[in-house]
């Protein structure tokens, strides 16, 4: 090896802190307010909406395509809460406040995906026994395929 030294990097640990709602949480990238420190290039942009997580309706669409989005929404950000939140617990598995902060987001993702099989069609294969068609089927062909785009 050469005459270089590899560096020794001396990161505080993250600690608990003040969190973003699961709506805002999205639309910012992380549930953690101590970790939002956007570049000064994109600042102008964090302050508007992302249409992946706003709620905002389309026009000239039906009541039915309007219910999905916003349910697929509600889904896609506590799904995010949630991915965040096990990183968090990756380094702080005792955490006590933020293990029962994800036990409740868990099963409140679970209940908006078991809504939406009910619904419409189960987003994943674990979703197939909530289906709302009330037939002995297989009802996961009954979603769009990947290819068709999302919550048509």
């Amino acid at each position: 090896m050469s005459e270089n030294h590899l560096a020794i990097v001396n990161m505080p640990i993250q600690q608990w802190g003040e969190l973003y709602t699961q709506e805002e949480a999205l639309n910012v990238g992380t549930i953690f307010h101590d970790l939002n420190m956007p570049f000064f290039a994109a600042e102008s942009v964090m302050s508007t909406t992302s249409p992946i997580a706003s709620g905002i309706e389309s026009t000239g669409i039906s009541k039915e395509q309007a219910e999905r989005e916003q349910l697929m929404t509600k889904i896609n950000q506590v799904s995010f809460f949630l991915d965040d939140l096990t990183l968090y617990l990756d380094t702080h598995e005792k955490d006590a406040q933020a293990l029962q902060l994800y036990h409740e987001k868990s099963l409140e993702c679970a209940e908006l995906r078991k809504q939406f099989a009910q619904k419409f069609y189960p987003l994943t294969k674990l979703c197939v026994p909530f289906c709302g068609s009330g037939e002995a089927s297989f009802c996961l062909q009954d979603g769009p395929m990947p290819w068709e785009g999302a919550c048509v």
